[in-house]
């Protein structure tokens, strides 16, 4: 309640000065976030520096089986990929610099949406279409003879 004066009831005290203190939590939290993102970065400029040499592959799967396993680098004239399936077709756009799904006829067209792939790694999924497209890296043989992971 307000004095009739005007004035607050609450007086104006000085609060404690705070020192922050470093525990050892803290440290170790810090630590174990600079090591992580470390790890990170070696990890990524290992991973490009390695494969930095290797020509890119465009593959196409449906079902497991290869359909299209190519160098990007033959590709001087761009070209349509045409796959014809039991649920509709799919165009693949494959060109020296990027490859995309350019029409399907899968009802989300997720994999239109993915865009162009243009690096080791990116790939598009059509569920419907059981086809995978991806750019992988390395010799053709390497790419498709080698296994990655074995489990037990």
């Amino acid at each position: 309640m307000p004095k009739k004066d005007g004035k607050s009831n609450t007086s104006a005290k000085a609060l404690p000065k705070r020192r922050f203190r470093f525990c050892l939590g803290d440290v170790f939290v810090i630590v174990s976030i600079l090591l992580f993102y470390a790890i990170l970065i070696v990890g990524t400029w290992i991973y490009t520096r390695k494969n930095k040499n290797k020509p890119p592959y465009v593959r196409i799967t449906r079902d497991g089986q290869v359909l299209l396993e190519k160098d990007l680098r033959e590709f001087s004239e761009p070209m349509e990929y045409r796959i014809d399936g039991d649920h509709g077709h799919m165009v693949i756009y494959i060109s020296s610099e990027k490859v995309y799904v350019k029409e399907s006829d899968c009802p989300d067209k997720i994999c239109m949406d993915q865009g162009d792939l243009k690096k080791p790694g990116d790939g598009a999924v059509c569920l419907p279409n059981r086809v995978v497209v991806e750019i992988v890296a390395g010799d053709e043989d390497d790419a498709s003879g080698k296994v990655d992971v074995i489990s037990k």
